[in-house]
């Protein structure tokens, strides 16, 4: 098989291969072959040239898990351009931050939008387009256009959009190149085969689906896609994974722990599954010996770790047996990907003098940058060290570990206040931005406080020059917050405590928590 460092050719090739075998899973003995999804981004690269849409430019999708929602994330690396994935259920400001900040050529839906994102469009310049009707489509050739730049290796694939500490999420752009080391690493830890079904019920716009995505598509396995509305069903979620003939499940802990809790998993669910793969989040030891438990050792039970600026995943451990001896600790990150390396160092980027420290990544999957945001992405992206006569680069995941003596990597806390809530990576500090946009509020801080062992919830204090409650912040902040940021209890102070340096006293409030 060639090699291509271009992702819109090795897709090619992919559908070339297996043209007639499934690409994508679509219900019980409904299947998309590779040979029509190829076809059909072929026809919506012409459609989208025509529009303009030219190499290095960004599209923005509102995309539904369907087929033409998926072939125009093909069709935009078959011409070139970056995609990004953004939510329809997020507040129409911040569709507006992200809009701003990655200044697409396009902004295409395959479904119909609210009337606050269609003005929020206009308000930046960005009209929307709407997928063409398949009369429409068929017009257009099923051959990839000739005339069009390739991209290359380093040219940017994708945009993902995580929180920001200043307010404004902030747009990591992933290449060619590093996406095709996610491919090949994911086919050979996780046996991916032609003859595997993916699941895919992460949202399209979350950093999870990037592995769903490229590791079914661009290794010749098909693809299961899962609506919002079963995978928030437990008893529509579990039999129709098992319908689609799914082998491999990726997802968040929290939606595992979900279906355990409603009683959804038993010994004999998901026959077919070979592999349960979990990241995203930490995964309590209680809840965990539960999955293992269910699954052990007819399925391969897979804890995963890596920052959206690494291309998703890049260190595997498999679970055994002997990993829950210790209730207490979490499992372990395990170790890099062959081709990765890494760095601990001290707050002062000196290599760190014990084995914990901050956990710095090096290797063919690291983001390219922040898109549009040069100051971020240079304290960030950093120059490696000990290797100063090509000045390697290297990613600060603002992670501390601890190294043991196996050489296998554990997660011990956070250099800042960057929480994973739900799975998604969430910086207090953008929620502290939008409560402090709010007019009534003088002050506020955001916290995490951990509930139970396997939940969380985010929690605010303000304080407000005027009489409010905490139902009107709640209230407030869906205009400029997704769901999953609200706080989830709000505390309203008639002042808030200090420091001897006049700034917040973050542990008197997380000792007031405490005492509850």
């Amino acid at each position: 098989m060639t090699y291509h460092c271009n992702l819109g050719r090795a897709f090619e090739q992919i559908a070339a291969t297996h043209a007639q075998r499934p690409a994508l899973a679509v219900g019980p003995g409904q299947s998309v072959s590779y040979r029509e999804l190829d076809r059909c981004a072929n026809q919506l690269a012409n459609w989208l040239k025509a529009q303009g849409l030219r190499r290095r430019d960004v599209l923005a999708l509102f995309n539904a898990k369907s087929m033409q929602g998926f072939a125009l994330m093909l069709a935009a690396l078959k011409l070139g351009a970056a995609y990004v994935n953004l939510d329809d259920q997020n507040p129409a400001q911040r569709i507006g931050k992200i809009l701003s900040t990655c200044q697409p050529r396009l902004v295409v839906s395959d479904h119909a939008l609210p009337e606050e994102i269609l003005l929020c469009c206009h308000a930046h310049g960005r009209s929307l387009l709407m997928l063409p009707e398949p009369v429409v489509l068929a017009r257009h050739s099923a051959e990839l256009p000739t005339d069009h730049d390739e991209a290359i290796g380093s040219d940017p694939a994708y945009l993902m959009f995580t929180s920001g500490s200043t307010g404004m999420p902030k747009g990591v752009a992933i290449s060619h190149a590093s996406v095709l080391n996610l491919v090949q690493w994911a086919r050979d830890e996780f046996a991916i085969t032609p003859l595997d079904v993916l699941t895919n019920v992460n949202p399209l716009h979350f950093d999870n689906s990037v592995f769903d995505f490229y590791a079914a598509l661009f290794n010749g396995a098909a693809l299961a896609p899962l609506a919002r509305e079963i995978v928030s069903s437990a008893a529509e979620l579990v039999p129709r994974v098992d319908e689609l003939g799914c082998t491999l499940w990726f997802s968040v802990p929290s939606l595992l722990i979900y279906l355990i809790t409603m009683r959804q998993l038993r010994p004999d669910t998901w026959p077919r599954i070979r592999c349960l793969v979990f990241g995203g989040e930490a995964y309590p030891k209680k809840e965990l010996k539960r999955l293992f438990d269910l699954f052990h050792p007819r399925a391969r039970l897979v804890n995963v770790y890596g920052p959206t600026e690494c291309t998703c995943i890049c260190s595997a451990y498999t679970l055994h047996e002997s990993d829950f001896a210790d209730p207490r600790s979490l499992a372990p990150l395990g170790r890099l990907a062959a081709n990765f390396d890494h760095l601990l160092v001290s707050d002062d980027l000196t290599p760190a003098t014990d084995d914990i420290g901050e956990l710095c990544l090096l290797g063919p999957q690291l983001a390219l940058a922040y898109y549009n945001d040069a100051e971020r992405t240079a304290r960030s992206f950093v120059a490696h060290p000990l290797r100063t006569p090509f000045q390697e680069r290297m990613y600060r995941t603002g992670d501390l570990v601890r190294r043991d003596e196996q050489g296998l990597l554990w997660f011990v806390g956070r250099t800042d206040n960057q929480i994973k809530h739900l799975g998604y990576r969430i910086e207090l500090e953008e929620i502290e931005a939008a409560m402090h946009a709010l007019p009534q509020v003088t002050r506020a801080v955001a916290l995490y406080q951990r509930v139970r062992e396997q939940h969380g919830q985010i929690v605010a204090f303000v304080s407000a020059r005027e009489p409010t409650t905490a139902a009107a912040i709640r209230d407030s902040l869906r205009d400029s917050l997704p769901a999953y940021m609200i706080p989830g209890q709000v505390e309203v102070l008639a002042e808030l405590p200090s420091n001897a340096n006049g700034k917040v006293d973050r542990q008197a409030l997380v000792q007031q928590l405490r005492a509850h």
